[in-house]
Formats: structure tokens, C-alpha cells, sequence
């Protein structure tokens, strides 16, 4: 009888020398803002100000200054505050599981540190743009907790991690259309808010979800439209696109909108939305409108790697980072917060 390979004893297994990871989210807030000074407490502060409404009274001749009527020229300067958050992921490898010999790993400590290492970034970048997660100090119980973006943009009082009604963002510059009927009137009202606060032409970074996203390039179609009859016969909707006839290419995004008072470059990002119980609820119809000069990211302590002890059931790592996020003066900020 032949030897059948059912019965074939001594087959190596094959297995591929790699490990197939197709996960490659970014994080582009954390990437781009600037990295503020590095923090000596939990606690940290900084202030603001503007200037003075234009007065158009003049004077009459002869008259003399009133020294003790003269103005506080620092009347409206605030100082605004926001915790710093601890972020950890930890690590432990069995004394016998790193002995093994797997495919695609040479190392499975080290493995370890570059995964939490990413997945410590993701934590960061999801809490800082949080639609709703409120300022909280370490009680003993609760831990320390930093404002996120959202709730800079949307929430103002007297407390530490939001904004006084002064310089809260600009009427008109967080928007709650929903993104579905996101059109053009919508975009440039964002920016002629914050225009109307700052007075300046400038770049700002969109930090939006994916609907978000979809709906700039949907802004490149014209609506659809029916033309209403009283037959039972359906009209046809019509959606034009403009597109070069000699172009191979069909190109259906929008990357950057230029508006009448400033430029949007929009970032994709899978990290948006709201905090519910320690999870993250995405929020893809989401989307902040940035001065990146305007915020930082302030750390106590950058992500680093520390040895656990071993007490001999095997290596263990703690991958953290202390940070807290400053909105240096949100009235110059926008926010797309439609419900969906």
C-alpha cells in the first residue's frame, strides 16, 4: 500500500516567519501639535487676553485727562487651567512563554514594548480629542484627569479645563449641522466666525472623523434634485461631477477647502468621540478646526519603558506617560458637532 499523506508521519508545520498586522490607524493630533513645556505639576496654568472694543468718540479740545477714570487695560485677562492625565499599558511575558520560539517574533518582550507603545499613543490621541471629557483631580479614588478638546470648545464657566464665555469660541464657529446636509454656506460660516474673533487669513488643521471627511468630497458633487410631477412615474436624480475629459483618473476627495477667511487641511482620524465610561464612543461625523500654533501638549513625564520586578513568573514592562493638553485661547478654534 502506498504511503498516503493522511497517514504521512513527520510532516513539518509551515508556518510563514511573519505576523500580519493590517492596523495602521494614525494620529495625527498627537503628532502635530507642538510640545509645550514640560510640566512640574499636575496642575498647570496659563493666561489670555484681547483687545478692547474700537472707539470712535473724539475728543473735544481743551479737555483734560481724568486720571482717576482711566481704563483697566488688562480688564479681561483670564488664566485658564487643565489637569495633566497618567497614561499606562503594562506588559507581562511567562518565564516559559519567552523561551518559545515563535514565527515573526525574536523577542516577545520587545514585542510587547512596541505594541503598548503605539497603543499608549492611540490612548493619547482619543483623550485629547474627547467630545466630552471634563477636567477631574485625583481625589484617592477618581484619578486625574485632562480636559479634552471638545470640552474646551463646548462647555464654559469658571472651573478648571473650560473657557469663560469670553473667550469661548466665536458664535457660529462650532456648527451643529449634521453631516449628511454639510454643504458649502455651512463650511464657510465656521470660518467667518473664527475670522470675525481673530481677523486672520490663515491655515487650520481639521481634525475630523470619517463622515466628516465624506462629506467635504460630497461638497465636490452638485445636489441632487427631482423634478416634481403628479405621474406615478419616478424622476430620475441627476449628480454632476467636474472633471478634466482628458484624465484617466477618477478623483473623488477633498484634502484641502479654501474658503473666503482661511484654508481647512483635513486629517482623517479614527480617534474621535466621546468618553463613556473609559471607552471611546467614535464619533466619525466629528471634527475640530484647528490653529495647531494654538494648542500643545505638555508632559510631565514623555512615554518611557520601566522594568517591573520579576519575582519568577517572568518579565514584565510599564509603558506610561504623564500629558496634559492646553487650549491656549479657544475663541480661536471651530468645531463641526452635528449630532451624526
Amino acid at each position: 500500500m502506498p504511503l498516503l499523506q493522511p497517514s504521512q508521519v513527520g510532516i513539518r508545520e509551515e508556518l510563514a516567519d511573519y505576523i500580519a498586522i493590517v492596523d495602521q490607524k494614525s494620529t495625527p493630533f498627537v503628532s502635530m501639535a507642538p510640545k509645550g513645556k514640560d510640566l512640574g505639576n499636575m496642575t498647570f496654568s496659563w493666561q489670555v487676553d484681547n483687545y478692547a472694543s474700537p472707539q470712535l468718540t473724539g475728543v473735544v479740545d481743551g479737555t483734560d485727562v481724568t486720571v482717576a477714570s482711566a481704563s483697566n487695560p488688562v480688564a479681561n485677562r483670564a488664566r485658564f487651567s487643565n489637569y495633566a492625565q497618567a497614561f499606562r499599558r503594562t506588559l507581562r511575558i511567562g518565564f516559559i512563554a519567552e523561551t518559545q520560539n515563535v514565527a515573526g517574533v525574536t523577542d516577545e518582550v520587545a514585542n510587547g514594548i512596541s505594541k503598548n507603545l503605539i497603543q499608549l499613543k492611540r490612548d493619547m490621541e482619543a483623550t485629547f480629542l474627547c467630545t466630552n471629557q471634563a477636567a477631574v483631580v485625583d481625589n484617592g479614588t477618581n484619578a486625574y484627569l485632562t480636559s479634552s478638546l471638545g470640552n474646551w470648545l463646548t462647555s464654559t464657566g469658571s472651573g478648571v479645563g473650560v473657557p469663560t464665555s469670553t473667550f469661548a469660541p466665536a458664535s457660529g464657529a462650532v456648527d451643529t449641522t449634521v453631516s449628511a446636509s454639510l454643504t458649502e454656506t455651512t463650511v464657510q460660516a465656521v470660518l467667518t466666525a473664527i475670522y470675525g474673533a481673530t481677523g486672520v487669513f490663515r491655515d487650520y488643521d481639521v481634525i475630523c472623523g470619517t463622515t466628516l471627511k465624506r462629506a467635504f468630497t460630497n461638497l465636490t458633487a452638485s445636489v441632487s434634485s427631482q423634478v416634481a410631477n403628479t405621474n406615478t412615474i419616478a424622476a430620475t436624480s441627476v449628480r454632476t461631477f467636474n472633471k478634466e475629459l482628458a484624465s484617466d483618473t477618477y478623483k473623488s476627495s477633498i484634502d484641502i477647502f479654501e474658503g473666503d477667511f482661511g484654508r481647512l487641511v483635513l486629517h482623517p482620524d479614527v480617534f474621535i468621540g466621546g468618553n463613556n465610561s473609559g471607552a471611546l464612543s467614535a464619533q466619525a461625523y466629528k471634527g475640530y478646526v484647528i490653529p495647531m500654533d494654538m494648542a500643545e501638549i505638555r508632559y510631565a513625564k514623555l512615554p518611557e519603558v520601566k522594568e517591573l520586578p520579576d519575582a519568577g513568573g517572568g518579565p514584565a514592562r510599564l509603558v506610561q506617560a504623564i500629558a496634559g493638553l492646553v487650549v491656549k485661547n479657544p475663541n480661536g478654534f471651530g468645531m463641526f458637532n452635528g449630532a451624526s
